[in-house]
């Protein structure tokens, strides 16, 4: 059954996530992937099919490395704060009350910085698409995402689709 959800951005119970401490142990990678961020609502924990999320970014840091969408589509609600967004046309600066709309392909291409000595909040909300393929187009990767596996590949290495093992 599905049921409305409220939530509050200020009294949120937001967790800390560092895609730094998780895919690069070593800090060999330059830039910080650090954000706090609340669930709103899943498809996978309600019988919606809207991603939403409420993220904080403190100054310096970014959401995730510049990326876009094969099947998925984001809009980006600024709350507070100010920032610079990378697209396919060159960097941007966005600011509270600017609502930005990602298609799901390479002209959706983006990535969040947080260039100001305040704290940036935005809402994100995304349509469900599973799989998903994410692609990562700096580094020519790219990341196949389902409920239960999460696997990433380079677009250099191809391997024979009828090989016998």
């Amino acid at each position: 059954m599905k049921e409305i959800i409220i939530k509050n951005v200020k009294t949120a119970v937001y967790k800390d996530v560092s895609l730094n401490k998780i895919f690069d142990p070593q800090a060999k990678h330059k830039q910080s992937f650090e954000f706090k961020n609340s669930t709103v609502s899943a498809p996978h924990t309600t019988s919606g099919k809207l991603y939403v999320t409420l993220y904080t970014l403190e100054p310096g840091k970014s959401n995730y490395p510049y990326h876009y969408h094969s099947g998925m589509e984001e809009v980006y609600y600024i709350i507070s704060g100010t920032g610079t967004l990378k697209t396919p046309a060159g960097e941007k600066t966005v600011t509270e009350g600017d609502v930005i709309v990602f298609p799901a392909n390479e002209s959706g291409a983006h990535q969040l910085t947080n260039t100001s000595d305040n704290v940036l909040v935005y809402l994100d909300v995304d349509t469900a698409s599973s799989p998903e393929v994410v692609f990562y187009p700096d580094k020519c990767d790219f990341r196949i995402l389902t409920p239960t596996t999460h696997k990433n590949f380079s677009l250099n290495s191809e391997v024979n689709f009828l090989r016998d093992e």
